[in-house]
């Protein structure tokens, strides 16, 4: 019989496998190296889905873990599969093919590994590790413009996980424990586990995109690879977000919530007004991303059901998001241009993609019937329920104002005429359609994500 430790970590075993050999044994072999480490990681997701949850010294994984892991494994799958062609792309390339892999896997690792392990302290290092990773890969594309953006993504990043470190500190000399087990047990109440938790909503969130630490994401987001920005978007933020939620579930305190709440309805504010100014489409849904990442911290700060609208939002977001950035992609190939005023047509130039850029552009603002909008609409009637009518209203405002821009710009992309020939598209196009459409199928299965979470949300 396998050990149950070993099968929770599988995927994170798995990816920094394929790394290892990706990049110093089979150089040549890295993309289908890549391919089948990532069907194992979300194989062993699966298995690992249907096994007793486990807390112990080393592994904390309930069945929120297992959500998270098996989001990061379909979008891990995702994306490698659609870097294939995407890498042969790109001119100029400051690393290798097989680099880039290579990172892309370990990238990947330290994500499995920050949502089963039992300590803050463990968690902050694996949020960390994907730091210097996501760097290079931000930079992929070797111009002074990516490079001064990874550089700038270091900074701002590195400053928010030292205060999340002090943050850890702050947490550990409260209780003399980093244990997320233990410190259930302990239920902290002191002033010095509420600072240490207040650090920790500003440093994770500057990685999660949250306000004011976001100015980072919207350049990053710009200048990296569609596929990079594709696992960024859809497993990076909600990863970050992920020790947050854990510290809610330790420390559920008015003031932390409060806080929280004022961070996510800024970055929701702050994200819908900008959208209107942007020219470029890729900046467009990072912008996007932080309004995403704001409702689900709202939804996180008010814990029960506003928890479980953050996680259906957190999900569906992932799988929407991934495939359009990745859709990105082929609209730059094909047009060889990021501004949004120089794409039209795309509904009769590229057929597949135009027709699901827009509609994944509807699911990242939360139109229904895609499960987005559930997931907003039950963190929405949480604020109703709990700051009132006036509150609730200006929130849907901006989400409103969020959704006229963004949608405006893309019809535009889509739908307005031009006199340029039909593409022929890729066959890689049907990976991010197969994204967006599950973020539809999601639908089905919020039901079974209410039952199967109902020990977390309770």
């Amino acid at each position: 019989m396998i050990n149950l430790e070993f099968i929770y970590l599988l995927p994170c075993l798995f990816s920094f496998i394929a790394s290892i050999i990706g990049f110093f044994a089979f150089k040549r072999y890295a993309k289908n190296i890549s391919i089948i480490f990532s069907v194992l990681c979300i194989l062993s997701v699966l298995i690992g889905f249907w096994e007793p949850t486990i807390k112990n010294n080393y592994l904390y994984v309930d069945n929120l873990s297992k959500i998270f892991s098996l989001m990061i494994s379909i979008v891990y799958l995702s994306v490698v599969i659609f870097s294939i062609e995407y890498i042969n792309h790109i001119e100029n390339k400051l690393i290798k093919v097989h680099q880039y892999f290579s990172l892309l896997n370990i990238f990947v690792s330290a994500l499995f590994a920050s949502v089963v392990l039992n300590n803050l302290g463990l968690i902050w290092v694996g949020i960390e590790a994907t730091t210097f990773t996501s760097a290079l890969l931000i930079s992929t594309q070797n111009d002074s413009i990516a490079v001064e953006a990874a550089y700038r993504y270091i900074i701002i990043v590195s400053v928010g996980l030292i205060i999340s470190l002090i943050a850890t500190l702050f947490i550990y000399s409260s209780e003399k424990t980093l244990s997320i087990f233990s410190l259930l047990q302990l239920h902290p109440t002191d002033s010095i586990f509420l600072l240490g938790s207040l650090l920790s909503i500003i440093g994770y969130g500057t990685k999660a995109g949250i306000f004011p630490m976001y100015t980072w994401l919207p350049d990053a987001h710009g200048k990296a690879p569609a596929p990079v920005s594709a696992i960024f978007s859809a497993v990076l933020l909600p990863v970050s977000l992920y020790p947050l939620i854990r510290i809610f579930e330790i420390f559920p305190n008015y003031y932390l919530s409060l806080f929280a709440f004022s961070l996510g309805f800024l970055s929701v504010a702050t994200a819908a007004i900008i959208t209107g100014s942007q020219t470029i489409y890729k900046r467009l849904f990072a912008y996007s991303s932080i309004e995403n990442m704001g409702m689900s911290l709202i939804g996180i700060s008010l814990g029960t059901f506003g928890l479980f609208g953050a996680i259906v939002l957190i999900f569906s977001h992932a799988l929407a998001k991934s495939g359009t950035f990745m859709l990105t992609g082929n609209i730059l190939h094909r047009f060889k241009t990021k501004k949004i005023e120089d794409v039209k047509n795309m509904i009769n130039l590229m057929p597949k993609t135009g027709l699901f850029f827009f509609l994944g552009s509807l699911a990242v603002t939360g139109t229904p019937p895609f499960a987005t909008f559930v997931g907003e609409l039950i963190i929405l009637s949480k604020v109703i329920q709990i700051y009132g009518y006036i509150t609730g209203a200006i929130l849907f405002a901006f989400l409103c104002i969020a959704f006229l821009f963004i949608n405006n710009k893309v019809i535009s992309m889509v739908f307005s005429e031009s006199d340029k020939k039909t593409f022929i598209e890729s066959k890689f196009v049907y990976i991010p359609i197969i994204n967006i459409s599950l973020s539809l199928l999601f639908l089905i299965a919020i039901p079974f994500l209410y039952s199967f979470l109902g020990g977390i949300i309770k």
